[in-house]
């Protein structure tokens, strides 16, 4: 399958269905818990787009000899639920459909460590979600696989947002009042899984709250990497997360096969070469098994240049988690040195929104200079020749 391109290069590559993953998020609104949380001892934090700031809250006493201590991270919670409410048109009904409805149940707490999955939400949260009422008699009637256990939501801009695992969708409006967040939407008449149209009508309202907790949820780059990946450690990427050339590579943090997070800007000082891939990606195995002859011939142009391959388990689960076991078995196939991580759906926020979605595909790459500035973009894959000669052009304009 040939691919258009942003640059004039032969490539290759498996599209995907672009317009069903990619978010479009709000923008902010009035948060109902923030007097709560300066009241109790620390804020709960900034959205997605930041960080907690309860450590830089008022400090505490503590210990017998008087020590200043900070204070616990705090994070939000929500709690509540979310109900759809199924009519199925006449000739639904006649293949055997019958209206019904089923409750979901979400406990939620703050979640700061993937502010790309909707860059511009208030606030974002994961979840733990169970099925509280129509799991025998409606879900069925509706879905053929399970429903999910943990799902991303969020708010902001009076809309409401959600998603099992990869980038948010807009997901109706959202009320946010001083003591509920409350959400709806009615979704547009779908076909039924046994024949005919299905409507939903979804409504939910959420308890917020605030607990000592890590809203980033323990992705922390450690002080030096266990597997022995660069440190430039530059200061906290405040951009956003929109892929553009001439503008900054969007920050991240993912695991690695040491089970560490890895932060991406920490490649700063190096040429960079990102790409998004899935392990039974032909084109992704292609490029794989030419990488090392790749960063080698760059090696002898006096020209350091680390791949950071972002992948997703299978095409068919592209926002699920890569699995440690699956990043080793990646890395010993093509006897690989570069860093292999886990994507967390950074590939289709990113990629997603800056890449047309007929032209959307993986592998996608962006090529990025030593100052972590991008180069180009681009979906599929050849070979690396162009890359190469791009880099090389690129360090000799800037030694």
């Amino acid at each position: 399958m040939k691919y258009p391109s942003t640059s004039p290069r032969a490539l290759t590559g498996l599209l995907i269905a672009a317009s069903a993953l990619v978010a479009a998020c709000g923008t902010s609104t009035p948060d109902p818990i923030t007097t709560t949380a300066a009241t109790s001892g620390g804020a709960g934090g900034s959205g997605t787009t930041g960080t907690s700031d309860a450590t830089s809250t008022a400090q505490g006493t503590g210990g017998s000899g008087g020590v200043d201590m900070p204070p616990p991270a705090m994070r939000k919670t929500l709690s509540g639920d979310i109900t759809w409410k199924v009519t199925f048109d006449a000739a639904a009904q006649t293949a055997g459909a019958t209206d019904c409805s089923y409750t979901r149940h979400y406990e939620a707490k703050e979640d700061t460590s993937a502010p790309w999955l909707c860059p511009d939400c208030q606030i974002a949260y994961l979840a733990d979600v169970t099925m509280t009422a129509g799991a025998t008699d409606c879900f069925p009637q509706v879905s053929d696989t399970p429903p999910a256990k943990t799902e991303w939501i969020g708010y902001g801009n009076g809309k409401f947002y959600r998603a099992p695992g990869g980038p948010l969708n807009e997901q109706g409006t959202s009320v946010v009042g001083a003591t509920m967040v409350t959400m709806a939407n009615s979704v547009p008449p779908a076909a039924a899984p046994k024949g005919g149209m299905l409507n939903f009508d979804v409504t939910g309202s959420f308890t917020p709250g605030i607990e000592a907790g890590d809203p980033k949820n323990g992705w922390v780059s450690p002080a030096t990497y266990a597997c022995g990946w660069p440190k430039a450690d530059p200061p906290p990427y405040t951009g956003d997360y929109s892929l553009k050339v001439g503008g900054v590579l969007p920050d991240g943090l993912f695991h690695d096969s040491c089970n560490e997070a890895v932060r991406l800007h920490d490649f700063k000082g190096t040429y960079l070469v990102v790409d998004m891939s899935a392990i039974d990606c032909p084109p992704c195995n292609t490029m794989a098994g030419a990488e090392e002859k790749f960063i080698a011939d760059m090696a002898a142009k006096n020209i350091k240049v680390n791949m950071i391959t972002l992948m997703a388990p299978s095409l068919a689960n592209t926002t699920g988690v890569t699995s440690k076991k699956q990043i080793d078995a990646w890395i010993k196939k093509y006897k690989l040195t570069t860093p292999i991580l886990s994507d967390r759906s950074w590939g289709l926020s990113t990629f997603g929104v800056a890449i047309p979605a007929a032209m959307l595909g993986y592998p996608s790459l962006a090529i990025v200079d030593k100052n972590l500035k991008v180069l180009s973009f681009e979906s599929g894959f050849g070979d690396f020749t162009a890359i190469e000669a791009e880099i090389a052009k690129d360090a000799a304009a800037n030694p």
